[in-house]
């Protein structure tokens, strides 16, 4: 059955509340330093600034200056620049002093980490923390859903043209892609416990459902990107389809879509600690 409900406004209330957990879990309080780790456009961190109060700051960090820039232009139009800085670093590199931030805020980051750099960066979450600092991560669990069984392709069964939708498979596989599937919350469990925090608590919320976010349009599914780092659906099948392949490939999976006949499988992590 079609879903006709409004699928932006829908995905905007799942990320939404997904904020609100972060938040949550971080305790922020009036007159706290935040720091929002891999801060992209300022979705958490500027959440955050509504919850340090006038006398509190945030940090933002992100690898990428032109995120940087965007939200340094978002603060100062929102009037809290004074309450704002910024600092270009990598989770597992943050040019910070020790024992600096209250709270350690971050979202869907250490996934583009190899495992090695995941570990040095709860290391590095709990050294600029001050003690009684606390930690909250959120991190999709990639590995519950990938890969996918033989056949099927971005939660579609395609078992009826399983070899177009390995070649497309293939090229939607971007270097590196296995920094997004090497761990589990497992993994951020034992990362955590090693760089020091105590206590610790992991939620763990895994999903199986009919349907897709997508809702049945094509067009979303064509621009589908499992990570920054890959191509779109719609360059993948470009990339390893012959023309016509890619005309059956497209009438085998355009219905399944616009009937909104996937299936999801997703799963995250939800990991907040305490430096002693």
């Amino acid at each position: 059955m079609r879903d006709d409900s409004d699928p932006d406004e829908r995905r905007r209330a799942e990320f939404e509340q997904l904020r609100e957990r972060v938040l949550c879990n971080a305790d922020i309080r009036q007159g706290d330093v935040a720091l929002d780790v891999g801060c992209g456009d300022g979705w958490i961190a500027f959440a955050a600034l509504e919850r340090v109060g006038p006398d509190g700051r945030v940090v933002f960090a992100d690898v990428s200056q032109d995120l940087l820039d965007h939200c340094r232009s978002v603060a100062d139009e929102l009037g809290v620049l004074a309450r704002c800085d910024f600092v270009r670093a990598s989770a597992d590199e943050l040019s910070l002093a020790d024992a600096s931030v209250d709270v350690v805020t971050t979202r869907s980051v250490l996934i583009y980490l190899d495992r090695t750099g995941k570990e040095r960066a709860l290391r590095e979450f709990h050294r600029v923390l001050r003690p009684g600092g606390r930690l909250s991560i959120a991190e999709p669990i990639n590995s519950f859903a990938y890969p996918e069984p033989a056949g099927w392709l971005v939660g579609y069964d395609l078992r009826e043209i399983a070899e177009l939708a390995q070649k497309v498979r293939d090229a939607l596989s971007p270097p590196g892609e296995r920094t997004l599937i090497d761990f589990d919350e497992r993994d951020l469990l034992a990362w955590a416990e090693t760089a020091g925090f105590d206590p610790l608590l992991l939620d763990y919320e895994a999903k199986l459902e009919p349907g897709s976010w997508m809702h049945g349009s094509w067009e979303r599914v064509l621009n589908l990107a499992g990570n920054p780092l890959a191509p779109t659906l719609g360059e993948a099948i470009e990339r390893a389809l012959a023309p016509e392949e890619a005309d059956r490939f497209e009438a085998h999976l355009r219905p399944l879509v616009e009937a909104n006949a996937g299936r999801g499988r997703m799963a995250f992590a939800f990991l907040r600690g305490i430096k002693p």
